[in-house]
C-alpha cells in the first residue's frame, strides 16, 4: 500500500474516533500496532526501541502508537500490541497481504517451488495466529495501558520456513529464488518478550516448525 492519505485515513482517524468513545464511556482499549513501527534494524526490538517507520503502512502504526500514548496521559486505558509476521488459519481471504508462510505453502500445494528473495537468510518473527490472539486476550486482561510485543521471541529464515513446508506438506521443492525490489524492506524481525512475559505472563507455544505443521494439518494440506 503506497497510498499514504489512504492508509492515514482508514488506520488513523477510526481509531481517534474510537478513543473518543472510550473516554466517554471509561472503556478499556487494545488496539492492534506492529513490528512495522521499528523498521529497517538488524537488532532485537524492545517497546523501548525508538519508532523508525520505513513505509506508509508503518507510519500510520507509529501514529496509532503515538495517539495512544497521548490518550494515556488523558486518564484512558489503551494498550497497544505490536504483531509481529502472524500466520496460520483464517487468512486466505487476504490474498496477496496473507503471511507468506500463506503464499509459500500455496505455491507449493500447486507443484511450485516456492519463491523467496535472494539468499533467503532474511529473518523474520513468525508467530502463529493462536498465540497473538492468546496474547491479545491478555492484554486486555492484565495490561498496564503500555505497548507490548507480540512474537514468537525468535527470528527465522524464509529458508527455514521452507523447510518446514516440505517436512509438514511431504514435499522437497527447493527455493526459487529472486532479487528483492524494495529498498524498505525489513530483513530482521526479532520480538524481545521481555515486558509481554513480565506483565501479562505471554508464553508463546508455537516454534515455527510446529507453528507451520500445525496450519498446514489445519488446512488439510499436511502429509498423510
Amino acid at each position: 500500500m503506497a497510498d499514504q492519505r489512504l492508509m492515514i485515513h482508514d488506520n488513523v482517524e477510526g481509531f481517534r474516533n474510537i478513543l473518543a468513545i472510550a473516554r466517554r464511556s471509561k472503556a478499556r482499549v487494545v488496539y492492534a500496532s506492529s513490528a512495522a513501527t521499528y523498521g529497517i534494524s538488524n537488532v532485537r526490538m524492545s517497546e523501548d526501541t525508538p519508532a523508525a517507520p520505513a513505509n506508509a503502512y508503518a507510519f500510520s502504526k507509529t501514529l496509532l502508537d503515538n495517539i495512544a500514548a497521548e490518550a494515556r496521559k488523558e486518564g484512558t486505558r489503551v494498550d497497544g500490541v505490536r504483531y509481529f509476521n502472524v500466520y496460520g488459519p483464517g487468512e486466505a481471504h487476504k490474498g496477496a497481504s496473507a503471511s507468506m508462510i500463506h503464499q509459500l505453502a500455496v505455491q507449493v500445494r500447486q507443484g511450485r517451488r516456492p519463491r523467496i528473495f535472494r539468499n533467503g537468510e532474511q529473518r523474520r518473527d513468525f508467530v502463529h495466529v493462536d498465540d497473538v490472539v492468546e496474547g491479545t486476550i491478555l492484554a486486555a486482561e492484565r495490561g498496564k495501558s503500555t505497548v507490548y510485543n507480540l512474537g514468537s521471541g525468535r527470528g527465522r529464515s524464509f529458508n527455514a520456513v521452507v523447510r518446514s513446508l516440505n517436512a509438514a506438506m511431504g514435499t522437497s521443492f527447493e527455493p526459487d529464488y529472486f532479487d528483492n525490489p524494495y529498498d524498505f524492506y525489513q530483513t530482521f524481525t526479532e520480538a524481545d518478550l521481555t515486558r509481554s512475559k513480565r506483565d501479562l505472563g505471554y508464553l508463546p507455544k508455537f516454534i515455527l516448525e510446529d507453528g507451520v505443521k500445525d496450519y498446514m494439518k489445519r488446512l488439510g494440506w499436511a502429509k498423510t
